[in-house]
């Protein structure tokens, strides 16, 4: 078994916030198991990162709950701790509540909301071995300020998040005494492939634009946070939903 001091799984590592979370954590010397929808995504990942065996990836679907098991298979196979897992996985479907397509709404709660609790359930027995709550491991969740802030043409996107935000403060509760702590990053706009085909003409959705700040968020302003979260800094932060926006769901009104 490997015994590495820092061993982080990613969800939606192949594109957006998810994949510059695994470059970042190599860069810091983790080791990464990536796990994306998309093999072949990550197969090329794989191929421009060249860390040889400190990343590692497995095609999952995160709202299968068989796909998740797979996986984790897979993972127990090669080490029997994880220090941390980042839930980036997300997806969205634009459209007027009257409009949205039972189909729709599933895939968004599946993925967004079940995904992220399937994932944790599956992650926890190498997320408590030897952790403790002065040497804890981390768990943190994609939000997003569409769970905070309500979004014409991306209602179920929002209330997918909006329960994620309530699932995040529970877990941190029901895990904490065994060194587990759930944090979660609620991001404004941001740079990524799922933001530009959101804000295309005719799907509807109202994307947040520009922060007060002047510009939209690149993924590494995100990544910034995430950092902090499994770092030494937070090990007294625990269940808290944490907005990175620049400060868009404060400016109802802009000068």
């Amino acid at each position: 078994m490997e015994h590495s001091k820092h061993i982080a799984v990613v969800t939606g590592a192949a594109s957006g916030i998810g994949k510059s979370t695994v470059e970042r954590l190599l860069a810091h010397g983790w080791s990464v198991c990536a796990l994306d929808i998309s093999e072949d995504a990550l197969a090329s990942h794989a191929a421009e990162l060249q860390v040889g065996d400190r990343y590692w990836h497995h095609k999952c679907d995160v709202s299968s709950h068989d796909s998740i098991k797979l996986s984790f298979a897979a993972i127990r196979r090669r080490t029997d701790k994880v220090d941390a897992l980042v839930c980036s996985a997300g997806i969205v479907r634009p459209g007027s509540l009257e409009e949205q397509s039972v189909e729709d709404v599933d895939r968004m709660l599946a993925v967004n909301l079940k995904g992220p609790w399937l994932t944790t359930k599956e992650a926890l027995p190498m997320l408590r071995n030897r952790s403790d709550v002065d040497h804890p491991s981390r768990v943190v969740f994609l939000g997003s300020i569409a769970g905070i802030r309500p979004k014409v043409g991306g209602g179920f996107y929002g209330a997918s998040k909006a329960a994620l935000h309530v699932i995040t403060g529970v877990l941190a509760v029901e895990l904490a005494a065994s060194g587990v702590l759930v944090n979660a990053v609620a991001p404004g706009t941001v740079a990524t492939p799922m933001v530009e085909a959101m804000s295309k003409p005719g799907t509807g959705y109202q994307v947040s634009g520009e922060s007060p700040l002047g510009r939209i968020a690149a993924p590494d302003d995100i990544v910034d946070v995430i950092m902090f979260f499994l770092s030494d800094a937070a090990r007294y932060v625990n269940g808290t939903v944490l907005p990175v926006d620049g400060g868009t769901r404060a400016a109802f009104v802009r000068p």
